[in-house]
C-alpha cells in the first residue's frame, strides 16, 4: 500500500470529522434549519469517487468520531454512520463499475451520478440514518416519516447542488496531483 493512501485517508477522516462535528453547532445556531443538515455529505461523495475505499473509510471513521464529539454514544454512532457507507460506497461502485467520468462530461456521466450518487444512495442512507436512532430510542418511532423526509430532502439538495460543482472544479486538481485512486483502494 502506498503511504500516500494512508495519509489521504487520514485527511479525509479529519475533514469529515470536522464537518460532522460542525453540523451540531450550525444546527444550533440557525433556528429552523431542517434536521439532516450535514455539511460533510457533499464532500464525502467526491472523496469516495476520488480516493476509492479510502474515501469511504474516511467518511465512516470521520463521521463516527464527529458523532461522538457531538455527544452521541459510540454504541449508537457506529451503527448510525453505516449510512455514510451507503452514501459514499454506492456512488463509488457505480462510477468504477460503469466507468463514469467524475468530471460529469456526458449525459451518461450525469445519469450515473443522478441515479447512484444522488437518488439511490440518498434513499438508502437516509432510511438507515433514520431507523438506527429509532432503534436505539434516540428518536420516537412516530417521528420516522417526518425525519426521513427531512433527511432525504436535505441530502438531495446538498448533493444535487454541491457535489457536481465540487467534482467539476476539483477533479482536475486531484488528478494532476496524482491522488486519484483508479480502482477501489
Amino acid at each position: 500500500m502506498k503511504s500516500s493512501r494512508l495519509v489521504t485517508c487520514a485527511v479525509v477522516t479529519a475533514v469529515n470529522c470536522i464537518l460532522c462535528t460542525s453540523a451540531a453547532f450550525i444546527m444550533g445556531a440557525i433556528p429552523g434549519l431542517p434536521l439532516g443538515f450535514c455539511p460533510a455529505i457533499p464532500v464525502m461523495i467526491p472523496f469516495a469517487i476520488w480516493f476509492g475505499g479510502w474515501g469511504v473509510l474516511g467518511a465512516f471513521i470521520g463521521c463516527a468520531i464527529g458523532g461522538v464529539l457531538k455527544g452521541t454514544a459510540i454504541t449508537v454512532a457506529l451503527p448510525w454512520v453505516v449510512n455514510d457507507i451507503f452514501m459514499t460506497g454506492i456512488p463509488l461502485l457505480a462510477f468504477r463499475i460503469l466507468k463514469a467520468n467524475p468530471m460529469l462530461e456526458t449525459k451518461r456521466d450525469w445519469t450515473i451520478f443522478i441515479a447512484f450518487g444522488l437518488v439511490i444512495n440518498s434513499v438508502l442512507a437516509c432510511a438507515w440514518g433514520t431507523m438506527i436512532p429509532v432503534y436505539f430510542n434516540v428518536w420516537p418511532s412516530g417521528a420516522v416519516p417526518m425525519i426521513y423526509i427531512q433527511y432525504l430532502i436535505m441530502a438531495l439538495i446538498l448533493i444535487g447542488t454541491l457535489v457536481p460543482l465540487i467534482l467539476k472544479k476539483f477533479t482536475p486538481h486531484v488528478q494532476r496531483m496524482g491522488l486519484m485512486v483508479e480502482g477501489y483502494l
